[in-house]
């Protein structure tokens, strides 16, 4: 049971205060916070000190769950961190300045911008090779004086800390300061994988990865999406990129093929639009809702001298004119019509909103008069 101390409403749900928080916090060691339920609430985030969660709650005591898939998820993630930073820094002397665990995947920031290929692959085949070795971790704590006397650490505790610390070892492979969830075993991390890497400011390297079911679900995702894909090239999965390449050359062929006829086609149309324009005034309107290409093509046939164009398409709309000042009846557009935004010069100009064509007209005979 918890007791809730007090609740207030708060733009993503409802602030609560706890006796006694025992949910551990989102981004503490640059880990994921715990989920679950108090009463009917479900979690949505823990702070140090309070709790976000769905609905309001009164004041009193509430049957909780903590979700321990969750939990099980974010230690194999966690584990597989500290393997890595070790495996980094042990055989290729690579310091760990960086570590975020996201929903989908871990960061992990590593001082050097020239990592090899040839090295990377061994990062993620090293660490595979240790999870299978079925290393059992030990996890203790230490008073703070015996603790600051631990040789061997990866990293060095932080000054800010205070009272007991607890250590994370791997046996002959990794011993840190760390409060976060991990395995027991290496072998409960069941897969290491990177999935990406990139070259950031201050000339490190982040490595994206994910560890266990995280791992085997994107396995899974990607066997049944390769087997879709090659379904639908009829191809084999060695064949899939060469097939997207070929598709891809064809669909740019395509393209470029369209957008001749489109041209084409806006020459002839120009002449029919101008013929049918709207007359307001001594000004002469010409509005095309239509295809986006055809309508790109149109200012290079219509009399600009004469007339105003004004193409649209999904409300997006372009106007241009030598005649009509655009900028102005732009801004006239904004001001009598609601929820239209744009703008431009006096000769050609943008704007995006719902209208319709008689709506267009009108403020056209408004503008122009």
């Amino acid at each position: 049971m918890l007791e809730v101390l007090s609740c207030n409403k708060v733009k993503n749900g409802y602030e609560i205060e706890l006796k006694e928080n025992v949910f551990y916090p989102d981004g503490k060691g640059g880990q994921l916070g715990d989920r679950g339920n108090i009463g009917e609430s479900k979690i949505l985030e823990v702070k140090e000190s309070k709790v976000i969660v769905d609905r309001e709650l009164i004041v009193g005591e509430y049957e909780y769950s903590i979700d321990e898939n969750r939990r099980r998820d974010i230690a194999q993630q966690h584990t597989a961190q500290h393997l890595f930073s070790a495996i980094a820094y042990n055989d290729y002397q690579l310091n760990t300045v960086g570590f975020r665990m996201a929903e989908e995947y871990t960061t992990v920031d590593l001082d050097s911008n020239t990592i090899s290929d040839e090295t990377i692959e061994e990062l993620e085949f090293k660490a595979n090779e240790i999870i299978e070795k079925a290393i059992q971790l030990k996890i203790y704590i230490m008073n703070h004086e015996d603790a600051m006397k631990v040789e061997g650490l990866r990293k060095a505790i932080k000054d800010k800390v205070t009272g007991d610390v607890r250590f994370v070892e791997i046996p002959e492979v990794d011993l840190g300061a760390c409060a976060g969830f991990h395995v027991e075993n290496t072998k409960d991390i069941r897969v290491f994988k990177l999935i990406n890497h990139e070259k950031i400011k201050g000339n490190y390297t982040r490595f994206y990865f994910i560890a266990g079911d995280r791992a085997l679900n994107d396995y899974s995702f990607k066997h049944r999406l390769s087997r879709d894909l090659c379904h639908i090239f009829s191809c084999k999965n060695e064949e899939i990129v060469e097939m997207v390449d070929k598709f891809l050359d064809e669909k740019k062929k395509v393209e470029g093929e369209l957008k001749n006829l489109a041209a084409n086609y806006s020459e002839l149309l120009s002449e029919k639009l101008m013929r049918e324009a709207e007359i307001i005034g001594d000004n002469k309107i010409v509005i095309y809702l239509g295809d986006k290409v055809v309508g790109q093509f149109l200012g290079r046939y219509i009399d600009l001298d004469n007339y105003l164009l004004i193409t649209g398409n999904d409300e997006n709309y372009s106007l241009m004119s030598n005649k009509v000042n655009c900028k102005e009846f732009i801004k006239h557009i904004i001001t009598t019509q609601g929820g239209i935004k744009g703008g431009g010069s006096e000769t050609k100009g943008n704007f995006k909103g719902k209208i319709s064509k008689d709506e267009l007209l009108n403020n056209l005979k408004t503008f122009l008069s």
